[in-house]
């Protein structure tokens, strides 16, 4: 079976998509390539993909690679079909591509079909919009006020977060 994923880069501007068509039996690090390349990265940086709730809250990792030795490499894009992880019950995925620029994705199945003969897959099938040269500005809104108390004291800004009090100092 084939799916029709839209990804949509979040942008601060004009909408920039790709509709890419994939086999369902491909992995996510296909769909990774398939991103990265109609989208014209280099692919030289770290990504995962999120399993999302319906309001696309972002939840479990699967990651391009495992930068933890104690997990295990069950969880990997390489390891992890598309049909596992997306249908018509749950149609989205986040997709983070260079952790430092923080380029971000949603991926939604908008449909299913029968692959045509002759046809190599993946391949981009629309392309609207320009990525940007740099990623968009993330909104810190929900970060605490420069006057709220991050610790709870002001006298020994260490205080009982790493188990230290006032009089076990030198």
């Amino acid at each position: 079976m084939l799916y029709k994923l839209r990804i949509f880069l979040e942008t601060n501007s004009d909408d920039v998509y790709r509709d890419i068509e994939i086999q369902d039996d491909a992995t996510l690090e296909d769909l990774h390539n398939a991103i990265v390349n109609s989208f014209d990265f280099d692919g030289s940086e770290m990504a995962s993909f999120y399993l999302t709730d319906e309001e696309l809250n972002q939840g479990f990792e699967i990651p391009l690679f495992n930068m933890d030795d104690n997990k295990s490499n069950d969880n990997l894009m390489s390891g992890t079909l598309l049909k596992d992880v997306i249908s018509e019950q749950n149609p989205n995925l986040l997709y983070v591509y260079d952790y430092l620029n923080m380029w971000r994705f949603l991926v939604n199945l908008m449909g299913t079909g029968e692959e045509a003969p002759g046809i190599e897959y993946p391949q981009v099938a629309l392309a609207q919009g320009i990525r940007p040269e740099d990623p968009p500005e993330i909104d810190f809104t929900d970060q605490p006020d420069e006057n709220d108390e991050l610790f709870g004291d002001d006298d020994n800004p260490f205080g009982e977060f790493f188990g230290y009090d006032d009089s076990e100092w030198n």
